[in-house]
């Protein structure tokens, strides 16, 4: 049987996207009211897919690399649950609870699998195929919501939602804009319009993706998703003008400033600053304020705190729902941040986030090369200002995607803009310039560990 079968299979490809697209419809406001996270068990079926054609082909010629790409994923998750172990047993907490807090991270496990099937059966092709399952589901859930409310209306909603920015009055007085505001999907639609403006080199249709992407991520408008954006974008144009050194340094460096900055984040939290830093330049914040400020008397930003253990603050939050404690009509601390922090504590969280993008990005400068790391690392960028102001951290569709896509483009064919000549004489400086940096590139890139196949 032919090795690349899969990825041209219209059977393959239409039961991977119609399962990725049951699963997104999830995130529909009536059918996760009614069944919760229930539907997603369905994006299970590329599991299955994969299963099925191992054992069909007895083709086992990627399953090398992608088992690595799973160890190194999975590692950072097992860290996590360890390390609340460890804090649990300490705190002699019940078997239930300690069994309860396990489930709720080891999810991400099965969200690893799905991940490393879809690139076993499409290779780099998974991310658009992917897209197409998310964004037929987004398509779908806008389509719904305008016929309730009416096109017209519709229309009308969204123009002001975006004209105005996302103002509160706006969406709250409009049922159009309340059903289609779908966090998890419109904060991955940034995710992959980074991809497909600057990673997807061989995608014939890739900015008409972008555009799609570009569009639903203006539906959903997620106001903070737009700085990420920016930072994101500015981050991967800088490395396309840094040669394969500069990159290096450059990743490195930014993985390194990560750590520090989540830090002294973290103490600028407890010490109320950041809050009144907000409140001072009349930054909305939605009531996060007086979660961060009642979070802040259970933990301290010192080398001795413990942690609290995973799960703890949604625990926290709940437990208080009802009672003269509760501060906010939620039980989502809307900073992941802040919450990692809590509940891995100060050395825990140190393991954590140093594994996270230090370690990570190392990784995939070694084993993949200088330009998948930068795919990794802008796609992360991205993501951590979304994590510093929402729970986007193990959002199923978030955490999927953002190991998706280097995968895809570790697998993806580089092809790199060619020269009209290869006389210097005959170049303009912009073209000479281009052709002794890939030069120097080539005498200084290191030689990935790990090759697609």
């Amino acid at each position: 049987m032919n090795q690349i079968y899969t990825k041209h299979s219209k059977v393959y490809i239409g039961l991977y996207i119609f399962f990725i697209f049951g699963a997104a419809m999830g995130d529909w406001k009536v059918i996760n009211v009614a069944l919760g996270a229930l539907p997603k068990v369905i994006s299970v079926g590329a599991i299955g897919l994969a299963v099925v054609y191992i054992f069909w082909s007895g083709n086992f010629s990627r399953l090398k690399e992608l088992s690595r790409f799973g160890m190194m994923y999975g590692s950072i998750i097992i860290g996590i649950i360890f390390c609340s172990l460890f804090i649990w047993i300490l705190d002699l907490q019940s078997f239930s609870y300690i069994l309860k807090g396990v489930s709720k991270i080891s999810y991400q496990l099965l969200n690893i699998a799905i991940v490393i099937s879809a690139v076993y059966l499409f290779e780099e092709d998974a991310a658009k195929y992917t897209f197409f399952g998310i964004a037929g589901a987004n398509f779908t859930i806008i389509i719904l919501g305008a016929a309730t409310s009416g096109i017209g209306g519709a229309v009308q909603d969204m123009i002001a939602n975006i004209t105005s920015f996302g103002a509160n009055e706006v969406i709250t007085n409009s049922t159009f804009i309340r059903a289609i505001e779908i966090h998890d999907i419109t904060f991955v639609m940034g995710v992959f319009l980074i991809y497909f403006l600057f990673f997807c080199p061989g995608e014939r249709y890739r900015y008409v993706y972008a555009g799609i992407a570009l569009f639903l991520f203006f539906a959903g408008l997620k106001r903070i998703a737009f700085l990420s954006l920016l930072l994101a974008v500015m981050f991967a144009v800088i490395c396309l003008f840094l040669g394969a050194r500069g990159k290096r340094r450059f990743l490195i460096f930014s993985a390194i400033t990560i750590v520090v900055f989540c830090y002294i984040y973290i103490f600028l939290i407890q010490k109320g600053l950041f809050t009144q830093y907000c409140i001072d330049h009349d930054i909305e914040l939605n009531g996060r304020e007086k979660i961060y400020d009642y979070i802040s008397q259970f933990y301290e930003v010192s080398p001795s705190y413990r942690g609290k253990g995973y799960e703890f603050c949604v625990q926290l939050l709940k437990s208080m729902k009802g009672t003269k404690d509760q501060v906010v009509d939620i039980t989502a601390v809307h900073n992941d941040i802040l919450k990692m922090y809590v509940e891995m504590g100060f050395w825990g969280f140190m393991f954590w986030i140093f594994g996270y993008y230090v370690f990570q990005t190392h990784w995939f400068i070694t084993r993949c090369g200088e330009k998948v790391a930068v795919c990794f690392m802008a796609i992360n960028v991205y993501m951590l200002i979304t994590y510093m102001t929402d729970n986007t951290m193990f959002y199923y569709w978030s955490s999927m995607v953002i190991r998706l896509l280097p995968m895809c483009f570790f697998y993806a064919p580089v092809k790199e803009h060619a020269l009209r000549t290869t006389d210097l004489y005959r170049m303009n400086r912009f073209e000479q310039w281009i052709y002794k940096k890939r030069q120097r590139d080539l005498k200084v890139q290191k030689t990935p560990r790990m090759k697609a196949r």
